[in-house]
Parts: structure tokens; sequence; C-alpha cells
């Protein structure tokens, strides 16, 4: 791993914090002070700490737009990456997903029929036709076939 994605990942887990810093010099840089008849911007008298105010401010800006660029990249690989599970799972009935989730859970079938309050043969149509969908063979395929990263089926 490169040493500038290796910094860039060490930011991206203080992403807020980089952020809060932005705001907090762009804040400063603009700062007031206010007497009974006047109004004077702090830095008047020292332009050179204005001028470094402002530089921070810009490298915060930079380094969160570069972070916010790489969120982005990583969303879009996701969806890109999973897209074809996603729409097949979206194939399924509603019954079906929730059979589906409890199956990633590793619940029996025993178990899947007492909670959905079905019948083991119907609940065994409704695996078959998750694997006929799906194009898997068995549990363990179902396991695998969840895409990474965070995820719900909705309907359950």
């Amino acid at each position: 791993m490169k040493l500038r994605d290796s910094i860039l990942d060490y930011f991206y887990k203080r992403q807020k914090w980089i952020e809060a810093f932005a705001v907090f010099f762009i804040f400063l840089g603009v700062s007031f002070k206010f007497t009974s008849n006047k109004t004077e911007w702090i830095w008047a008298s020292y332009p050179y700490v204005a001028v470094l105010i402002a530089g921070f401010s810009l490298v915060f800006i930079a380094i969160w737009l570069r972070l916010e660029k790489k969120r982005v990249q990583d969303s879009i690989n996701y969806i890109q990456d999973n897209s074809d599970k996603i729409e097949k799972i979206d194939l399924l009935t509603n019954r079906q997903q929730q059979v589906f989730e409890l199956i990633l859970q590793n619940k029996t079938n025993k178990q899947i029929s007492e909670e959905l309050f079905i019948e083991l043969s119907t609940l065994k149509t409704h695996i078959n036709k998750i694997y006929k969908t799906l194009n898997i063979k068995n549990r363990k395929d179902v396991r695998k076939y969840k895409p990474k990263g965070v995820f719900h089926i909705a309907g359950s």
C-alpha cells in the first residue's frame, strides 16, 4: 500500500474531524470584534495570521473534498459490484425475502417456519423458489450470496 493511500485511509476514518477543523478555521478567519461603537476585523493588525488561517482552511477543505470524492467512489464501486445480487434479490417476493434473511441469520427450517407461522412444506417451497431465482444450490451458497457491506432486505 502506498504512503498516500495509507494517509488517505487515516483521514478517511476521521472525515468529520477534518470537516470540523475546516469550518473552525473559516470562522476564525472571518472573526470580528465588536466594541461599543465600532466593528473591527480581529486580524486587521496581523495580516500574516489571516493568510495563515486562510491557508489552513484551504488545506482542510482540499483534504475533505478528496475524502468525499473517495467516499462517493467507494459507494459507486459497492453498487456496481453488488448490483446483480441486489437486482436478483428484488425478484423475490416479500415472504421469500423474509425467508432469505432468516437463512442468512443461520436459522433452521423449523425455527423459520415457527417464526413466520408457516408449514414446513410451504417453507421448503419458498426455499426452492429462492434457490431457483438466485441460481444457487444450498444454504452455503445463500450465505455467500449476501453482498458485502451494509445491506438489509426490504420486507423483513
